[in-house]
Order: structure tokens, then C-alpha cells, then sequence
């Protein structure tokens, strides 16, 4: 059968989406919507979509959609959700779920009552080169497993966490078959963070409009414990972009290493492989390049060798048409959210934070309530 899709706002990422139903057989983008007249005329023209509008439940309720991705800014993927799932509509949401746990918890059981899914968009997990690194660590070809490091791309530490510190979350999930809890340390301007440096991620991070609600802090260091023993360690602090975003995980065995890191001219990312568990400048074996075959990368006509959104989505359209429960989907959507806040919640208590987390409220927003 052929699913019809549709997408919620139309800024930078919805071509990502677009691009995906575009290039999924049995596929087709039927709708958009975005309540700027200019950006949705602009993705309609790119994709040759005629249904536009500038009301989502509009658009729910006269497009018979299978399937919709929401592409607004964090605080309204809430809203969207929950009035696709009121018109049976499956849900694809961008990161982060939300900007608090209390709505997305609402998200995940409305579209559960709805019997419709509901996943978000981690594309990373599923790309082939991110399924071999994972491939490699549980047929023990590493060793033991001791850590799984992260950086981010180099934005004030609170925008960071929630718009790509999730990804990272995500990543060491699935290499560490799971988190158990999270300890996390946070400073702005070189102090502990306290309540006085609680603010919007728009005050935080000012060159970035995208909201990702309330924030705090500059720097940080988090550390994450895997369900299989294994460790995670998450560094976000400010500097300057260098051979542009050279994001991947350092993963760290006891016999070896691996690392997955674009090439800084193409950008399509390549799989590195250490025989050693320590590298020395002058005498460690060189690292080598881990050959994956290239039909591994193909959906469709093309081959997809960066973290496209294509292979979230994929995910998504395959759960429909097989009737099963997306990867990231249900509770497993709230799992790298739950970590953001879990930082917080540990930084303000000194102790680690153990998921899932029993308090739902928004640790920094709790704490401003209680300073009033």
C-alpha cells in the first residue's frame, strides 16, 4: 500500500524529512503545513506538494495521512502530537520529544491510547556504520567495553544538551544496551551553576532561535553507566568550529577502539578501528579504515552514507506497514530525553540520577518555583 505523509513545519530540518518520504518506496509526501506563508511555499515548490496549509488540525482533519513528521520548534511538538493522534495519525517527531517530561509523557500515552505510534527522530543509531560499531562491541571484538565519549559541536553547554546532547544520549544507549543512571557537574562562567543561572536557551545560546526551553550552564561533564557495564562520558563546553562539525563517538574497549567521524571535506562519515586500548604519538599502530559494504548504505535508488533523517523515517514507515512498534518509539522515545534532565537533576543534587526518572517535573523549572 502506498502511505500518505505529511510534514509540520517547514524550516531547515523538514527538507531532511521531505527528502526521505521523497526517495521511500510506496511513499508520498501529500501535505505540508507551516504558518509562514514563505517557508511553505518554498518546500511545497521544492517537492511538488499542492496541499499546503497554515493549520496543522486543518490539515489533520481534510489530509487522510498515515504518517506525519513535526518539524516545528520543541515546544510545539507536544501540540502537534496530540492532535495527530485525536485524527489516528502515526507521529515522527524531531528531536527533543519535547521540552519537558510531564508533555511527553502526555505524548506517549495519547498516541498509545490512539493506538498510533509515536517515535523520535535519532537517525544516527540506525545508519550502517553505527549498526556495525554496535555489531563489533557485542561480539566482544573490542574486549570489554569501558567508554563511550562524546563532544558536542561547541554551543553554551544548556542549548547544546537539549538539541544535540540528545543525539548523543541516543548513541550511547544503544552502545551501552541501556543507562542506568547519570552523574553531571555544570558551570557557567567558570562556577557551579545554581537557580541564579537558570534562563532560556534564547538567552543562552542568542545566535540560536530555536527554543529549547528553560536551560543553565556553560560547561559540562557527564557521566552515564551503561546497563551492560559499560560507561559513557558526555564533554559540552564552548569553542570554535574547526574542519566543521567533527561530531562522532570515541568508543573504547580493552582491547581497542573505534571511531566513527565524518571526513572533514566530503562530510560522509568513515569507521575507524585502534587495536590498542591506549594510542601513543609516536609508536602506536596506525588506525585503519573499516571497509562496509557500500549496498549496506542503499534505500532505494541511492546510496545514504550520512546520518540522514532517512533512516529514522525508514523506521517509522517500516513499523506501519509490518505492524510492529518503531525503535524509538513509546517509552524507548523518552530515554534520551529523560537523560537531559537527569543532568540537572544530579548537578543540583551532588548524587546520580537513576532513570527512569521518578520525579517528572522539570528539574530547572521546579527549582525558579521554589526560589519565588
Amino acid at each position: 500500500m502506498t502511505l500518505r505523509a505529511g510534514i509540520v513545519g517547514c524550516g531547515g530540518i523538514s527538507r531532511a524529512h521531505a527528502t526521505a518520504y521523497a526517495n521511500l518506496d510506496g511513499v508520498t509526501l501529500s501535505a505540508l503545513c507551516d504558518v509562514s506563508s514563505a517557508a511553505l511555499n518554498a518546500r511545497a515548490e521544492e517537492f511538488e506538494v499542492s496541499a499546503g496549509y497554515a493549520d496543522y488540525e486543518e490539515m489533520f482533519e481534510k489530509e487522510e495521512l498515515d504518517v506525519v513528521s513535526v518539524c516545528t520548534h520543541a515546544p510545539l511538538h507536544g501540540p502537534v502530537a496530540l492532535a495527530a493522534a485525536r485524527r489516528g495519525i502515526n507521529v515522527l517527531c524531531e528531536k527533543p520529544l519535547s521540552v519537558d517530561l510531564e508533555s511527553a509523557d502526555e505524548m506517549v500515552g495519547a498516541c498509545s491510547a490512539a493506538g498510533v505510534r509515536l517515535a523520535v527522530s535519532h537517525q544516527y543509531r540506525f545508519t550502517p556504520l553505527f549498526r556495525e560499531a554496535k555489531a563489533w562491541i557485542d561480539a566482544g571484538r573490542l574486549g570489554e567495553l569501558r567508554t563511550v565519549r562524546e563532544l558536542g559541536k561547541g554551543r553554551p553547554a544548556g542549548f547544546e544538551l537539549m538539541e544535540m546532547g540528545v543525539h548523543y544520549f541516543d548513541e550511547m544507549d544503544l552502545f551501552l544496551g541501556g543507562i542506568d543512571w547519570v552523574h553531571a557537574q555544570v558551570t557557567f562562567e567558570g562556577r557551579d551553576v545554581g537557580v541564579e543561572e537558570i534562563m532560556t536557551s534564547a538567552e543562552l545560546c542568542p545566535i540560536d532561535r530555536r527554543d529549547n526551553g528553560m536551560v543553565a550552564g556553560d560547561t559540562m561533564v557527564i557521566h552515564v553507566k551503561g546497563q551492560n557495564g559499560g560507561n559513557g562520558v558526555l564533554e559540552l563546553y564552548q569553542r570554535e568550529q574547526v574542519q566543521g562539525w567533527m561530531m562522532g563517538p570515541h568508543i573504547l574497549g580493552s582491547e581497542g577502539q573505534l571511531m566513527i567521524r565524518p571526513d572533514p571535506e566530503t562530510y560522509v562519515d568513515e569507521l575507524w578501528h585502534c587495536p590498542f586500548d591506549v594510542s601513543f604519538p609516536s609508536h602506536t599502530p596506525r588506525w585503519e579504515k573499516v571497509p562496509v559494504d557500500a549496498e549496506r548504505f542503499r534505500i532505494g535508488k541511492g546510496l545514504w552514507e550520512r546520518r540522514q533523517s532517512i533512516w529514522s523515517v525508514r523506521d517509522m514507515v517500516d513499523s506501519i506497514r509490518e505492524d510492529r512498534q518503531p525503535e524509538l518509539g513509546g517509552k524507548a522515545a523518552l530515554t534520551s530525553l529523560e537523560c537531559v534532565f537527569a543532568v540537572y537533576e544530579s548537578h543540583f543534587t551532588g548524587a546520580r540520577a537513576r532513570l527512569p526518572l521518578e520525579e517528572r517535573r522539570h528539574p530547572l523549572v521546579r527549582r525558579l518555583g521554589q526560589n519565588a
